[in-house]
């Protein structure tokens, strides 16, 4: 049985205030027009900024967008699609030949957010990456050459029996993404961004990466690939992993680290360094964002990667339940576990999806709505229009802003979101290792207490599905074993 489907809240968009740089590199609110999602300006880069959609949205023009673009029909979804040999079944949004059709790739955003705010000269590296990209997601041939990197997907999909007896509630499923190389979720995005820079013909990638394992991922495949990678890192994630760092570096990557204005060395400083790399070395770097964030398509090209991992999920739990399940829930920084997972189950309104944001670095809940780092969405933000530091204890939750299109899922009430302390993220560590033997990521591990609560509430006989990340050597450290 499927839970009943929730009504959409109906709300009006929080304050919108435009967020723009300075030439010291701090942001300021500007009534009139955004600026430059980069923080501060390099002397040798291009700055002049385009956009091509308009700015200026207000609440109420914004809010019945969202209300007319929301996702919400009842779809019922094929579980698979046999493939031209009938043995292995291609996963659900996988054409009979092997092709991907995905959703049309629009300037304007997912309702309020989104939109490209970018500095003039690489207007043509995001055009350009959007004819690639189309073209390369209706070729079977990428597909077949994106097979041969998978390595070990699909992940396994596993029933927790441990915690779900001591929730004693309903079934709780585990997507075991801590099984990929390097524990990384993020492998099938940094699969087809690659492959797609390639295409393209560049010949070095920038990647910005908070937990060291995206960074080795990256840094390994670009070793397979023939492309050198750069790995911007925050500050102080660098020097917290410096035994990941040094094995980045061993895969050949080249590691540079950045601080915020105000001194964070966070996935923050991190992101906006990698952007003003690809800026000033456009020409030949092609940037793989870690998460759904940036400038359109950037967002729309990773989510479409990601989305394969809850395509995997579809297949997974018909294969071994008969069924879909009644809520997902993951982890939630900039979004790329999340727009991944939900991605398969945005129309099917009566399975909850439910996001874990770390309570220092909440921008779903606190954030507000801004530009920056190329896009517009929701952000932590002073009365002053100052973008507020973040904190948690997971690098890769530790972040002031979200990618616009889980923005956009938020308020339309299709994605429901809570939060979890550092403490709470200890204690999920502690209970995926006693009851389960696996050391899950502490990003993933912020989500444990929301499930263990959501498999006691919906009761025996429904269905929860949690995404696990990989440890790291951060994670290790923080936990009394």
């Amino acid at each position: 049985m499927l839970v009943s489907p929730r009504r959409v809240r109906e709300k009006a968009l929080p304050r919108e205030k435009s967020v723009s740089s300075t030439a010291s590199g701090r942001f300021s609110a500007h009534p009139s027009r955004p600026q430059s999602p980069l923080t501060g300006t390099i002397s040798t880069c291009p700055s002049t900024l385009v956009s091509d959609a308009d700015s200026q949205t207000t609440a109420t023009s914004a809010t019945s967008e969202i209300e007319s673009s929301c996702p919400g029909q009842l779809v019922k979804l094929p579980a698979t699609i046999p493939s031209q040999d009938g043995d292995t079944p291609y996963i659900s949004i996988l054409q009979a030949d092997g092709t991907l059709k995905p959703p049309p790739i629009t300037f304007d955003g997912y309702g309020a957010y989104g939109s490209r705010f970018a500095p003039e000269s690489i207007i043509g590296f995001l055009t350009s990456l959007t004819s690639f990209f189309e073209t390369a997601v209706s070729d079977p041939s990428f597909w077949a050459e994106f097979a041969t990197y998978q390595r070990a997907q699909p992940t396994p999909l596993q029933i927790a029996s441990k915690i779900t007896a001591r929730a004693g509630g309903a079934t709780i499923w585990l997507k075991r993404e801590d099984q990929n190389d390097y524990g990384s979720h993020k492998a099938r995005n940094i699969i087809g961004q690659l492959l797609l820079a390639r295409r393209m013909g560049f010949t070095e990638i920038v990647t910005d990466c908070a937990a060291a394992k995206h960074g080795n991922f990256t840094a390994a495949m670009c070793a397979r690939m023939g492309l050198r990678c750069v790995v911007l890192m925050g500050a102080d994630d660098a020097q917290s992993q410096e035994e990941d760092v040094l094995e980045m570096k061993m895969l050949g990557a080249k590691v540079l680290t950045a601080r915020t204005p105000s001194g964070m060395g966070s996935l923050r400083a991190a992101i906006t360094e990698a952007l003003r790399y690809s800026v000033c070395n456009y020409e030949s770097t092609y940037y793989l964002m870690g998460g759904p964030v940036g400038p359109n398509p950037l967002p729309t090209v990773t989510r479409t990667f990601q989305a394969l991992l809850g395509e995997e999920v579809v297949v997974q739990m018909h294969e071994a339940a008969g069924c879909r399940p009644d809520a997902v829930v993951t982890a939630v920084g900039s979004g790329s576990g999340a727009v991944g997972l939900f991605r398969p189950f945005l129309q099917d309104r009566e399975i909850r999806l439910i996001g874990v944001e770390a309570a220092g670095a909440a921008a779903l809940t606190e954030g507000e709505l801004g530009v920056l780092q190329g896009s517009r969405t929701l952000m932590l933000q002073n009365e002053d229009g100052q973008i507020r530091d973040s904190h948690s204890i997971s690098p890769d939750l530790n972040l002031s802003t979200v990618g616009p299109e889980l923005a956009h899922w938020k308020d339309c009430g299709r994605v429901e979101i809570q939060t979890a302390t550092d403490a709470d993220a200890l204690d999920g560590f502690k209970t995926m290792q006693h009851h389960e033997g696996i050391l899950a990521g502490l990003d993933s591990s912020h989500a444990v207490r929301t499930v263990l609560d959501l498999a006691k509430e919906l009761g025996p006989g429904k269905n929860v599905v949690l995404l696990v990340t990989g440890c790291d050597a951060i994670g290790l450290r923080g936990v009394d074993v």
